[in-house]
């Protein structure tokens, strides 16, 4: 019995430094979690200088004439052999549903860009208001040289009288609203004349619009212009 008692004691302290019940869990490792981005870049920021907004760019209140354009610049941004092309240019191959290319009447262009919009009043010779005999006579003139007589009816008696088919590019058309020719136009191109309109002013129209088109009486071609 007293043996018994005396190998209790060394039994357990026995098991206790053999079984692997009674040893201590190491502390768990924890994992490193994985970057979805790449090792070893380097994101250099910018300085305060390099991410100031460049100045807004200067935009031209008054456009002048085009053809002050023309002689200033005759490439797009100083690229060689991309032609410049005037904005106004392509505003008017647009209405007139024809190639840019073939506006080559720059003076033209030029005038009618400059007059566009000026309200209508009879009599009228300035910006502030015009009428249709004057726009036609100041437009012949600097684009051709021409002094035309003032009223449509004088301008109708001074052109030759051509058909509808024949017009072409500087030709004028004239109408009427009653027994005699009362309004006059220049044409351009496509069927489309640029004139002073008593509701719109200068602007461009188009002679198979059934208003003009009821009015239309000829067209007028001037003298030793063939």
């Amino acid at each position: 019995m007293r043996l018994k008692s005396l190998l209790l004691p060394a039994t357990i302290t026995l098991l206790m430094q053999s079984c692997s019940v009674f040893r201590p869990t190491p502390v768990a490792v924890a994992s490193k979690p994985v970057s979805p981005f790449f090792d070893n870049v380097v994101v250099k920021l910018g300085t305060e200088e390099e991410f100031k907004p460049a100045p807004p760019a200067k935009i031209e209140r008054n456009i002048g004439p085009i053809e002050d354009k023309f002689e200033r610049a005759t490439t797009m941004n100083d690229f060689e052999g991309i032609e410049y092309i005037p904005p106004a240019f392509i505003r008017y191959a647009t209405i007139l549903d024809i190639e840019v290319e073939k506006l080559t009447n720059r003076k033209l262009i030029d005038y009618v860009h400059q007059w566009w919009g000026t309200p209508y009043r009879i009599g009228g010779n300035t910006k502030s208001g015009i009428d249709c005999s004057g726009f036609v006579r100041g437009l012949v003139a600097d684009t051709y040289g021409l002094d035309l007589p003032r009223s449509s009816r004088e301008q109708a008696h001074y052109c030759k009288r051509i058909g509808k088919t024949e017009v072409k590019e500087g030709d004028l058309v004239f109408f009427s609203s009653g027994r005699h020719i009362s309004h006059v136009g220049m044409y351009l191109a496509n069927n489309k004349f640029v004139h002073a309109s008593t509701s719109m002013g200068v602007v461009i129209s188009d002679l198979d619009e059934p208003y003009w088109k009821r009015r239309y009486i000829y067209a007028g071609r001037f003298p030793d212009s063939e």
